[in-house]
């Protein structure tokens, strides 16, 4: 079956300050590493890329969208049209190791419709709510509902996508925070496998810092 990966570079990093995926992590930017890491496991990527920008890197390019779904779209209207399975992740996770990468493979390629790596929650977790006292200093907000840690995962990247089920998904909806909640919400089997705890989401400078002293880890 054909593999293909599809990289979401396309953000303008609002959080992190500036276009994250240019960012260096190791000699190489972002992009690079996850391009890098992404065609070792697929048969070739597409880089989905901001508007206006260029890159010279490896891979059929494609211009993002405004929307994290109109990117994704992007990137799937240009895949051959001989592919059956997209992975599908972001310049945002550069240490996703290549076994991450065949983990979730192998699960579509035995029949899952969607696959994504999950890191079990440790902590309980709190819903925050506004707080009615504004700008006090180093408060998020009102601790609300607690959802126990137990049977609950962090969803990583990359996930992988029976193409045809995913292309049926993003015609039926919209929008939505990712795309294996798409596949779901139609009656997909969405499986969960072993995520990584290395595999840190880069989205503040901070986050870079950790990235950066995790790298000789992975």
């Amino acid at each position: 079956m054909s593999v293909w990966g599809v990289v979401l570079a396309g953000g303008g990093g609002t959080r992190f300050g500036g276009l994250k995926q240019f960012a260096v992590l190791g000699g190489q930017t972002l992009l690079e590493r996850v391009v890098d890491i992404a065609a070792r496991s697929c048969d070739g990527v597409v880089v989905v890329l901001p508007a206006g920008h260029e890159w010279p890197g490896k891979g059929v390019q494609a211009t993002g969208g405004s929307t994290r779904a109109e990117s994704v779209r992007a990137g799937l209207a240009a895949l051959p049209e001989d592919a059956e399975i997209v992975c599908i992740t972001d310049a945002a996770h550069p240490l996703a190791s290549p076994l991450l990468y065949d983990r979730v493979i192998t699960a579509v390629r035995g029949g899952a419709a969607a696959a994504l790596p999950g890191l079990p929650l440790t902590d309980a977790v709190k819903k925050l709510e506004n707080d009615p006292v504004s700008g006090a200093e180093g408060i998020l907000g009102l601790a609300g509902a607690t959802t126990p840690a137990g049977g609950s995962v962090s969803a990583q990247m990359p996930m992988a996508f029976d193409l045809p089920t995913l292309r049926r998904a993003h015609e039926q909806i919209a929008d939505a925070v990712e795309d294996s909640g798409m596949v779901a919400a139609l009656g997909g089997r969405v499986v969960v496998v072993p995520g990584e705890p290395t595999n840190v989401h880069v989205t503040t400078p901070a986050e870079l810092t950790v990235a950066q002293a995790l790298l000789p880890l992975v």
